[in-house]
């Protein structure tokens, strides 16, 4: 990623992506939270515990517990061969619309009208791929697979929580997942404090094909977990 160019030079290099000037890369922008943390690694997501990728690609479900949500919902993701595919689906309540594209990923899913008065769900055989809390109207996910093609540079990374006990800390880390099998763990840190923010001078780089998520862990007892990422995604 570039900071000047002959042809497009640029002092505000982060504000260019963020207004979709640059036409190889764009801002991603990672939100997770999830409310009951506890003394095992949970990804950091408003559906609680561990996450799980499907593992082909597959027709999505999605669903309300309140009738009342009929608006649209736009799902974004990946394909079979980790290109991005994107559908949008009108609810119908608490009946299941099934979409007609497979997604092998759910990177976010969005309401694109009102505001939703249940919870919403993307699935697939019961498992939960994307979820949409009542209210929130857009997927609490720190979860992303990175589109073929392309590389994720991590620029910012804060984490937030009501936990500040002396004698209570959370444990944090970056699971990452390629589409070989290898699973690296990285960036496990401890905090006791409400807030830690990491601000890399040097942006981490995220391969083509990786499963990215954060996870977090407690010493003892729940713990409400927020994460907030900034990225900027660029074609190879």
């Amino acid at each position: 990623m570039y900071q000047y160019h002959q042809q497009r030079p640029t002092p505000h290099l982060l504000f260019d992506v963020a207004q979709g000037k640059m036409w190889d890369q764009r801002a991603v922008n990672i939100f997770g939270f999830n409310t009951l943390v506890g003394t095992s690694f949970e990804t950091l997501w408003n559906d609680g515990a561990a996450y799980v990728f499907p593992s082909s690609a597959v027709a999505m479900d999605l669903v309300s517990t309140s009738a009342s949500d009929t608006m649209d919902v736009l799902v974004s993701g990946l394909d079979a061969s980790y290109n991005e595919i994107s559908e949008t689906v009108t609810l119908t309540g608490t009946v299941a619309v099934t979409t007609s594209a497979s997604f092998l990923r759910i990177n976010s899913a969005i309401i694109l009208g009102g505001q939703n008065a249940g919870d919403i769900s993307v699935s697939n055989g019961g498992t939960t791929y994307g979820f949409i809390g009542t209210n929130l109207g857009t997927t609490q996910a720190c979860i992303y697979t990175v589109p073929a093609g392309h590389s994720l540079y991590v620029f910012r990374i804060d984490f937030n929580s009501a936990t500040a006990n002396p004698n209570k800390y959370l444990t944090v880390r970056n699971k990452l997942a390629n589409d070989t099998g290898r699973v690296l763990h990285v960036a496990e840190a401890t905090f006791a404090t409400s807030q830690v923010s990491y601000d890399r001078q040097v942006p981490f780089k995220i391969a083509e094909k990786t499963d990215f998520q954060f996870q977090a862990k407690s010493s003892s007892g729940d713990n409400e977990v927020a994460v907030f990422v900034e990225c900027v995604l660029i074609k190879n």
